[in-house]
């Protein structure tokens, strides 16, 4: 659906919002990495955890199995500062691998492991990175 591919370039590189390039691109390590008083996660920590739920929805989405998330909190991990950059850089790639997905509309009907559909998995990708991109201009601000 033209939709899901259009919200990923959306988020990607803003319209009305602040863009996911321009929320992490120009940090330096030891920006991503502070938690800023009061909040409970870093930059860097939230672009972890948006990685580690990327790459599980890529892996279904590409028919990798996935273990069931045990929801022991190992999706929001400390990032170091000598991590950031593999981390922000995993997290790019993955991105746009899901772009290349989101125009392969042909395979949006398909089921995956827990039951949703490509399109599904897409969607709920672009929607969670949105969601976490807000908190990551407002980390910024209180930096």
């Amino acid at each position: 659906m033209i939709a899901v591919d259009e919200a990923l370039k959306h988020i990607a590189e803003g319209r009305d919002f602040d863009s996911l390039t321009d929320a992490l691109t120009d940090l330096t390590s030891e920006q991503a990495t502070t938690t800023p008083a009061g909040c409970p996660y870093s930059v860097g920590t939230l672009v972890f955890h948006m990685w580690f739920w990327q790459d599980r929805w890529l892996k279904q989405i590409e028919n990798i199995h996935c273990e069931p998330f045990k929801g022991d909190d190992s999706d929001f991990a400390a990032v170091t500062a000598q991590d950031w950059e593999k981390t922000r850089d995993g997290f790019f790639d993955g991105y746009a691998r899901l772009r290349e997905a989101a125009s392969r509309t042909t395979v949006f009907d398909k089921p995956t492991q827990f039951g949703d559909t490509v399109e599904v998995l897409i969607l709920r990708a672009a929607l969670h990175t949105a969601y976490h991109v807000g908190q990551i201009v407002l980390l910024r601000r209180l930096l």
